[in-house]
């Protein structure tokens, strides 16, 4: 078992309409569960990243050296995902199908030290050259 996880049972149906998710069960007292959260932040502290593989989430994880379990569901995240996969930073499931059990499978596989290590390396990598620097250098070129 993968700390934070559980099997689900009837207790953790949430409701699609109506007052927030988190309401609807009785969460563990160390998980955090807010209508917004600070992921920037978060991602900093985080060991695998759980993302429908947006942009934003993307280069957010891939900046702070996090691999990603993805499961895309609309326009650019197929694609997005399948590159974060082919390039070992992360596993994409369908989102439709993904049973609890690959969802776990996934994150153990994210949590060995090669795939770990490599998306650290590449976190490291992006920071020490962020956007703005590199983009004001190119201006300065011109």
């Amino acid at each position: 078992m993968v700390p934070g996880f559980r099997p689900a049972g009837p207790a953790d149906a949430v409701p699609r309409k109506g007052g927030p998710a988190a309401s609807a069960v009785e969460l563990p007292a160390h998980w955090l569960v807010r209508e917004f959260l600070p992921q920037v932040e978060l991602l900093r502290r985080a060991a695998v990243a759980i993302t429908h593989g947006g942009n934003n989430s993307v280069t957010e994880a891939l900046t702070s050296g996090v691999p990603m379990v993805l499961l895309p569901f609309s326009t650019d995240q197929f694609a997005g995902a399948a590159a974060v996969q082919n390039a070992g930073m992360g596993v994409a499931l369908d989102p439709n199908a993904a049973t609890a059990g690959e969802l776990v499978s996934a994150i153990r596989l994210l949590l060995d030290g090669g795939i770990r290590l490599a998306a650290a390396d590449l976190g490291a990598e992006l920071r020490s050259a962020p956007g703005p620097e590199l983009a004001r250098a190119a201006m300065r070129a011109i």
